[in-house]
C-alpha cells in the first residue's frame, strides 16, 4: 500500500466529492470543490491518496493569522486506518512553521472527532446552536 499525501489538483474535485457525499448529509458541489482547490487563494486543500485513489482530504483557509479547517473526511472504506490523524498532523505542522491559530467547528456528537482534535491542543471554546441543521449543534474548537 503506497500512501501519498499531497496538495490537492483540479483533477482531484471529483474524488473529493465522492467523499462528500460519503460523509456529510449536505455534501459541498464538485464546482465548489473545484473553486476551492483552483481559484481560492486562501484555501488549501490535501488530500491522502492510497495506490492512486483518493482516501481522505482536508479543506481549509488562511485567515490572517488564523487557519479555519473547514473539512476533514475520509472515504468509509479507509476508515479507521488514522487517515485523518495523519491530515490534522499535516495542517498543525503548518500552523506551527507560519505561526497560526486553528479552528474548526465539529458536530457535539462526534466523539471521535473531537478527541483527536483534543489529541493536538484543541479546545472547545464555544457553541454554535443548530450549525449542520435543526437540533444539530457544533462546538466550535481552537488551537493556540
Amino acid at each position: 500500500m503506497k500512501k501519498t499525501i499531497r496538495l490537492a489538483e483540479e483533477k482531484d474535485a471529483f474524488g473529493i466529492h465522492e467523499i462528500e457525499v460519503d460523509t456529510f448529509d449536505t455534501p459541498w458541489s464538485v464546482e465548489t470543490i473545484r473553486l476551492q482547490i483552483v481559484e481560492d487563494e486562501l484555501s488549501d486543500v490535501y488530500v491522502i491518496e492510497i495506490d492512486g485513489e483518493l482516501a481522505a482530504y482536508i479543506g481549509y483557509m488562511k485567515i490572517f493569522d488564523e487557519i479555519h479547517i473547514a473539512n476533514v473526511a475520509v472515504k468509509k472504506k479507509f476508515r479507521g486506518k488514522s487517515f485523518g490523524n495523519d491530515l490534522i498532523k499535516e495542517v498543525t505542522k503548518i500552523a506551527d512553521r507560519e505561526n497560526f491559530k486553528i479552528t474548526l467547528e465539529v458536530d457535539k456528537k462526534n466523539e471521535i472527532a473531537i478527541n483527536l482534535y483534543r489529541k493536538y491542543g484543541f479546545k472547545i471554546l464555544g457553541e454554535r446552536k443548530n450549525y449542520y441543521g435543526i437540533d444539530k449543534d457544533a462546538y466550535i474548537m481552537w488551537r493556540e
